[in-house]
């Protein structure tokens, strides 16, 4: 089986990007570097934690529904197991991000 077929597929919602510009607008242009690599990693396995990637499911009552904390930041995405396919949804600043109601 070739490696490239068993990848995840990364789509970004328009809030997502949205989410990055304001916080690129802030000054942290670091944390563009560390989204990269989380989502080269999340294209392998979005679901299990291992080093520099700190994983967690964040909905119990739907399984599909994960973050990944970048620092003082978070990434949400959901997964869809049928189409491997990893929708990032939200970008925030981890005491911020929790209290939105989206």
């Amino acid at each position: 089986m070739n490696r490239k077929s068993s990848h995840f597929k990364i789509l970004q919602s328009k809030d997502f990007l949205k989410d990055v510009k304001k916080v690129l607008k802030s000054g942290d242009k670091s944390v563009l570097s560390k989204i990269q690599k989380t989502i080269d990693g999340l294209k392998i396995d979005p679901y299990n934690k291992r080093p520099n990637m700190d994983i967690k499911l964040i909905s119990k009552k739907n399984e599909s529904i994960y973050r990944v904390r970048l620092g003082k930041y978070r990434l949400v995405y959901e997964i869809d197991k049928q189409s491997r396919t990893v929708f990032i949804t939200m970008f925030f600043s981890r005491g911020k991000g929790y209290q939105k109601n989206r």
